[in-house]
């Protein structure tokens, strides 16, 4: 009889945990991955939410939204995606959660042409950029140009655009360019190849990674316990492992 009710006691707990477990959709920057993919996993075993998440550039997730009309959170590397689509009536709330500061990446190999903001202009550099239209780094840096007087110079010697920044730190890390403006973070996880060179502050303010939950959100409950997860204090400190700096 003991052995009846102990297995009935456990499918009744079984299917409990199976009918409040929640699956979330999830989309998140290209840039965010590494230290996004350690807090989902993190909150799936404490909460057994299972979350399926699509990574790419702001832009391209924000037209995907827009498109599909779906999703439960939305997390880009730019604030200015996540009031995009607030402007939209697709955003319930957001939460800032981190600065998302842009450097040049500079391959070791030319560490002595390349090692000021000025010598992305040299004759001879050959650059990646991001897609201004499909990333927030590529946002990013096409401001930065516009406040310098070396754009026409620098954009001379642009011989890629990247649709996502893990795409162009790869690009400087392998030797394919010489030099990119990416994240902190991305230059930071290639640190063994790549220099981070700062740039002067008066052409850039730093993007602030927001998480926002959607008002498509299927399971407002759960969605809202991602969000407040991937913006406490804890998850602040694991995005500052991977080299990203707190929001002043």
């Amino acid at each position: 009889m003991k052995k009846i009710v102990l297995t009935a006691l456990y499918f009744f707990m079984l299917s409990f945990t199976s009918a409040s477990a929640a699956e979330l959709h999830f989309f998140g920057g290209a840039g965010l991955r590494q230290p996004v993919d350690r807090l989902v996993e993190d909150f799936q075993q404490k909460t057994g939410h299972r979350v399926m998440v699509d990574y790419d550039g702001g832009g391209r997730l924000l037209a995907r939204i827009t498109a599909s009309g779906q999703g439960d959170l939305f997390m880009p590397g730019s604030l200015f995606y996540v009031e995009k689509l607030q402007a939209q009536g697709k955003v319930r709330s957001w939460r800032p959660v981190v600065a998302h500061t842009p450097v040049i990446a500079v391959n070791k190999s030319q560490a002595v042409r390349i090692a000021r903001f000025e010598d992305l202009a040299r004759p001879g550099a050959r650059l990646a950029l991001g897609d201004p239209r499909a990333m927030a780094l590529g946002k990013t840096a096409m401001t930065i140009l516009e406040r310098s007087v070396l754009k026409d110079k620098i954009l001379a010697n642009v011989v890629v655009y990247g649709a996502t920044v893990k795409q162009l730190a790869l690009y400087v890390a392998e030797g394919n360019v010489d030099a990119s403006i990416v994240g902190r973070s991305d230059a930071f996880q290639f640190r063994d190849r790549v220099n981070m060179i700062p740039i002067p502050e008066v052409y850039f303010e730093s993007e602030t990674v927001a998480v926002a939950v959607l008002t498509t959100a299927r399971d407002l409950k759960a969605a809202t316990a991602l969000q407040e997860f991937l913006s406490s204090p804890q998850a602040i400190r694991v995005f500052e492992s991977f080299g990203f700096l707190p929001l002043k």
